[in-house]
């Protein structure tokens, strides 16, 4: 019985999300493709994928490689070869799509722009230049959560809602705290929230293509890639409106979510070849023991040590005391008395706070809540409620 080539697995360890993809090394074709968010378990969702994988896949070998910002220990615990996210880019881009100029990949907190050209000599595209964002999560996945939350919307309805807007407001796509204060003065002016999502998409592209691009021209066809532009066509209609493309100009990949984990599937017989009638082992099994979650919590406890906020309960307790919010002034009044009193509002990014201050500066009552959304709202119920 002729023995089976061993099938290529890719393993992209994002910030937010991770992605696997089995390939068939001959023709590149996806064989199984997962994109999941793993809620700052990276460990524990790799495990879970893996035991997939081996449930769904029991007689197949394989050869195995991790990237992604999380990916490097992860390769390390289950004997997989590491392989950098920018280049597992580059190689999926040259072997599904060279006829690709610009990649544009966003990530839950970090945005990618890479700059292909042909060329002639070696027959073969070629990156020419990148760029990828900083420390800030600006212009990413984690930017489109956060505005969600802004307008109480969740994450998976936040396309339809964009889909929706029909004016466009300045927001700064560049920080998210900037960007909470633009849409805090928006929602206090009555705007609508479908505009705001739309808005925020235009804050995404135009911080992409004038912070991320730095100048550079972002040549046709641009291929678009990553769970935001996989899961939000609105946002890649509002890239192609300011980037004045056509429908030729657009490459949407096929498995657009889970394309960088496919490039490090691909990018497996490149970086580390095998010789001839070499092998490599990689098993499945022993990976998903060494992602056991109470191995790496015993791990994680050996380096770094326990640490506590208080030495004591009573260290505690004389630390709520001196923290603790003063007493409400509470009047004594009677029917038919008149309660003169200043009011302070603070109109905040997520919430919304009111107090009633007598003359004396004390507070006699006060008045906290999530905005939700609707800030004018909220406030017109705190007014309400103090009254």
């Amino acid at each position: 019985m002729e023995e089976r080539k061993p099938l290529r697995l890719g393993i992209d360890v994002g910030s937010t999300t991770v992605k696997t993809v089995i390939i068939e090394p001959e023709e590149n074709k996806v064989l199984y493709s997962r994109y999941e968010r793993h809620h700052a378990e990276q460990g524990k969702t790799v495990q879970r994928l893996l035991t997939e994988i081996a449930e769904q896949f029991p007689n197949n070998t394989f050869r195995a490689a991790v990237c992604g910002s999380g990916g490097k220990p992860i390769a390390e615990r289950i004997g997989a070869h590491y392989v950098q996210e920018v280049v597992a880019n580059a190689a999926a881009v040259r072997a599904l799509y060279p006829q690709a100029r610009t990649a544009i990949e966003l990530g839950g907190q970090d945005a990618k722009v890479l700059f292909f050209h042909y060329d002639e000599k070696e027959r073969q595209l070629i990156t020419s230049d990148m760029r990828m964002n900083g420390s800030c999560a600006g212009g990413t996945g984690a930017f489109i959560d956060e505005v969600a939350v802004i307008l109480q919307t969740p994450s998976d309805a936040f396309e339809a809602l964009a889909a929706q807007g029909q004016i466009v407001h300045a927001i700064s796509g560049r920080c998210g705290v900037f960007a909470k204060t633009d849409i805090q003065t928006i929602l206090n002016n009555g705007g609508a929230k479908a505009d705001i999502a739309l808005s925020a998409f235009h804050a995404i592209a135009k911080q992409t293509i004038g912070g991320l691009a730095q100048g550079l021209e972002l040549k046709p066809p641009i291929i678009f890639e990553g769970g935001p532009l996989t899961y939000n066509p609105t946002l890649i209609r509002v890239f192609a409106e300011r980037l004045h493309l056509q429908e030729s100009d657009i490459i949407i990949p096929e498995h657009a979510d889970t394309i960088v984990a496919h490039g490090a599937a691909i990018a497996l017989d490149e970086l580390f070849p095998l010789e001839d009638g070499a092998s490599e082992t990689f098993s499945l099994a022993e990976a998903i023991r060494a992602l056991y979650a109470p191995i790496v919590v015993e791990e994680l406890e050996r380096r770094i040590p326990a640490a506590r906020y208080f030495t004591s309960e009573e260290d505690c307790r004389t630390w709520r005391e001196q923290h603790k919010a003063p007493e409400l002034a509470v009047p004594e009044l009677h029917s038919g008395d008149v309660l003169p009193v200043y009011i302070g509002i603070d109109a905040g990014s997520t919430t919304s706070k009111l107090v009633l201050m007598n003359d004396e500066e004390q507070i006699i009552d006060r008045y906290y809540a999530n905005n939700q959304g609707d800030p004018i709202a909220v406030v017109q119920r705190g007014l309400q409620e103090l009254h």
